[in-house]
């Protein structure tokens, strides 16, 4: 008997068909990786297999769950049999924040196993323990923002351990994690799924380097239709489809290797020819001595709040016009550097000096001669865009609230022409827009005022392969076409040796290594820059010893 048995399943929404008659089974011991760009039903199916579609999704077909058929029963109805542990994608939103992880693992510990309490408190400590946990008695103590995002989402798989299925569905799991977290929870999951007492595992994912890393088998989906399975590391070596091949040759460009072995090459030559030279630049951002620390919460009412420093950078010097990557694991103070660098906190210590200026949070009209200097291109756009605001309202709104002279609607029709979106978007809505057209529009309304600089914070880290491609070719092009320095904070190294000139290794707050990223990625010199090069999954297409059919 199979874990998961998925027949002909077909889901519609609102009278649009989305997953169409979609075919596929992960048997007991298994780990099956679902792949697909943004759209191609993969998440939806997985929403049908744990009882959460929409309520107006209409839906036909099969989904049994170890022989017990669960398609259209929600999960709260569901036989103890056929229920399914679920691992999300943000740690952040899946834990209760005003709850310590001690009671958040408790209580499935109790409803499912129907342990006593004080039971279902040591087998709570041996869970943590046994994902990996540091200290696992004062950890389950802690509140869900007192740890690291590695740490949530280990904290997470402990909780689906804790339901005690026999299926874990993982939707993304380590998207928005660090190289070296993502290599930790990956050995979790390898550990505690797919063995003989363990739950089987279907994990959603874009990308193939972690799917090769974890999985056995592969169900590759577009637009709602399976349109390759089997083996994963055959069908990467020879794949049948061209929407496969179109992916795979995606994948193989999104990882690090390639761009090491042409860096390589480069240097090799450029010895040979007596290297030039670097370029002198004008400096625009001369930070120095900042430090930022943040009080946590409080263990009990009254108490002391500890502090936690997050930075403590010695001095960092960015020139007009350069292209800086900033990684580090996660922790290491790359986003508070940002936040600070884009004046919306401030430093206890130190100061960021642009052009001359200092550089703190102040009153919207103070800050005006910096916002016109320096844009910022968030991560997520849906949470930073007004769904009902048109697409040419949403770039013409920071020329009129910075008070920029000219022609407002020249100047964004060719920011959207910047970043290939034409005329026909200017009256759409934002909420109108697929993922990596609502990225392209955060860029042009970043654009639109001409900066210096864009200040950018994972741009791609939720996008799928072709798309991430896109986008980072994309910023590169506006960088060389306007003059517009960069700076990237991202845990996707190979992301930053395609875009950047220079790359900046963070950790315990402070910069540990800065070099042009060539020179970083061929021959790192830091512990902590070889860690995270280490720790970057590769695309493993074929296993010695794999034979693959003709």
């Amino acid at each position: 008997m199979h874990s998961l048995e998925v027949t002909d399943l077909k889901i519609s929404i609102g009278g649009r068909a989305i997953v169409n008659g979609t075919t596929f089974h992960v048997g007991q011991g298994q780990r099956v990786c679902l792949l697909g760009e943004s759209g191609s039903g993969k998440s939806l199916t997985a929403s049908a297999v744990l009882g959460q579609l929409p309520r107006n999704a209409v839906t036909s077909g099969s989904i049994k769950v170890n022989g017990i058929e669960v398609l259209g029963v929600p999960a709260s109805k569901r036989a103890n049999d056929a229920r399914v542990a679920m691992v999300f994608q943000d740690s952040a939103v899946a834990l209760n924040p005003l709850v310590r992880m001690r009671e958040q693992l408790v209580e499935p510990l109790r409803r499912h196993r129907g342990l006593s309490r004080v039971d279902a408190l040591e087998l709570a400590v041996e869970l943590a323990e046994s994902v990996g946990l540091p200290d696992p008695e004062n950890i389950i103590d802690r509140f869900p923002a007192e740890l690291s995002g590695g740490q949530r989402q280990r904290v997470c798989i402990a909780l689906a351990l804790a339901c005690n299925t026999r299926l874990m569905v993982a939707d993304e799991p380590t998207t928005a994690l660090d190289v070296v977290t993502q290599k930790r929870v990956l050995e979790v999951l390898k550990k505690y799924t797919a063995g003989q007492n363990t739950p089987a595992l279907l994990f959603i994912t874009h990308d193939f380097a972690v799917a090769s890393e974890l999985c056995s088998d592969a169900v590759v989906m577009k637009d709602g239709d399976v349109v390759e399975r089997g083996n994963v590391h055959s069908i990467f070596a020879a794949p049948r489809n061209p929407y496969t091949r179109e992916l795979i040759r995606a994948a193989r460009s999104a990882t690090v290797e390639p761009y090491i072995e042409k860096f390589r090459d480069e240097l090799a030559a450029l010895r040979e020819q007596h290297e030039a030279p670097a370029l002198e630049r004008k400096i625009f951002f001369d930070i120095a001595n900042v430090s930022r620390e943040y009080a946590m919460p409080r263990k009990r009412p009254f108490a002391p709040r500890e502090m936690k420093p997050a930075l403590n950078l010695t001095s960092l010097v960015i020139g007009a016009g350069e292209r800086v990557g900033i990684v580090g694991v996660s922790g290491s103070g790359k986003t508070t550097l940002l936040r600070i660098m884009l004046a919306l906190e401030s430093t206890d210590t130190g100061a960021i000096v642009c052009t001359g200026k200092e550089v703190y949070p102040a009153e919207v009209k103070q800050l005006k001669w910096y916002r016109r200097k320096v844009q910022y291109v968030p991560q997520d756009p849906a949470s930073t865009l007004d769904p009902l605001m048109t697409v040419q309202g949403l770039v013409k709104e920071p020329l009129v609230r910075l008070g920029v002279q000219g022609n407002h609607d020249e100047m964004v029709s060719e920011a959207l022409h910047a970043v290939n979106l034409d005329d026909r978007f200017l009256n759409r809505r934002a909420n109108e827009l697929s993922g990596g057209q609502a990225q392209r529009l955060a860029i042009a309304r970043a654009i639109a005022t001409r900066p210096d600089f864009l200040l950018a914070d994972e741009p791609v880290s939720g996008l799928d392969l072709p798309m991430r491609e896109s986008i980072v070719s994309l910023m590169r092009q506006v960088s060389q076409e306007r003059g517009t320095g960069i700076v990237v904070v991202s845990h996707d190294l190979s992301m930053v040796a395609s875009l950047c000139e220079r790359t900046i290794v963070m950790h315990g707050g402070d910069v540990v290594e800065d070099r042009p990223t060539k020179q970083l990625l061929t021959s790192p010199r830091h512990p902590r820059t070889r860690e995270l090069l280490d720790a970057i999954p590769n695309l493993h297409m074929v296993p010695e010893g794999l034979e693959i059919p003709a």
